[in-house]
């Protein structure tokens, strides 16, 4: 009898356990991101399960400061988990920001594809203060086809675009358009500024250094039209060096454990 009945308790166990895998609630999902992002990330307050849930996204950056951003929804993969790595995707849709990313964890390594993400250029001043103090105005735009950061360094690339960009340093509105493209080339990325359009030229290149996550931007800004009118702003940039203003972003974007 106790042979007959061992192989029901066996499969009524089996069931049991993925019952609760699969009810596993949506504070599994917060902890995991908020333990993978060393606290930088968080997820508060939250609903749902572990594969499917949303919640209000907050960046601690500085590590003390916390920015609320708007509320996102994931939903998790679970066919991934056999492959060792852990594929989510992401959506937020509000009137003023959008992030549509698939993000995909495993052992040391983390990918983004298809990657979109945009919200207002007044929002950069909350993450970098000294670019406040031109109130940045406009749409910020990031998109990424695949992006890899590990134990290695970085590979593919993607670009960030400041569309309709604009300041309340000036009546020039708007300044044009701009375009920051990112390279992976190993521990660092390459990072390279220019203009698509617009009465102010801007350039500029440097690199976002893996291990200390700082990012190095050195470039030049100069009047295509309306000189007279960018004036103001072009003061706070620096000295005139022949029709060209010097400026510099020393920056830190730090990785947490994401490529450890």
């Amino acid at each position: 009898m106790k042979k007959r009945w061992l192989p029901y308790v066996i499969f009524g166990l089996i069931f049991y356990l993925l019952f609760l895998v699969i009810e596993l609630p949506a504070s599994w999902f917060a902890w995991g991101l908020n333990r993978y992002t060393s606290g930088m990330v968080r997820l508060d307050p939250i609903m749902g399960s572990l594969w499917h849930g949303s919640g209000r996204l907050v960046v601690y950056y500085p590590p003390t400061v916390p920015h609320v951003l708007a509320t996102t929804e994931w939903r998790v993969n679970p066919l991934w988990l056999f492959a060792g790595s852990l594929q989510t995707n992401w959506r937020t849709d509000v009137p003023d920001a959008r992030i549509n990313t698939t993000l995909r964890l495993g052992s040391g390594k983390v990918t983004l594809l298809d990657t979109e993400v945009a919200f207002p250029a007044q929002s950069v001043g909350t993450f970098y203060p000294p670019a406040a103090l031109i109130s940045p105005q406009g749409k910020v735009q990031l998109q990424v086809a695949k992006l890899t950061i590990d134990r290695d360094g970085i590979s593919g690339g993607g670009d960030i675009q400041w569309q309709d960009a604009g300041s309340s340093l000036t009546p020039v509105q708007p300044l044009g358009d701009y375009r920051l493209e990112i390279a992976g080339a190993g521990k660092t990325a390459t990072l390279k500024l220019t203009t698509l359009h617009g009465a102010l030229d801007l350039s500029g290149q440097g690199e976002w250094q893996l291990a200390t996550g700082r990012i190095l931007l050195n470039g030049a800004a100069a009047p295509r039209e309306h000189a007279d009118e960018l004036e103001p702003l072009l003061k706070l940039l620096g000295d005139d060096q022949g029709g060209r203003r010097p400026w510099a972003i020393n920056a830190m974007l730090p990785l947490g454990n994401l490529a450890h």
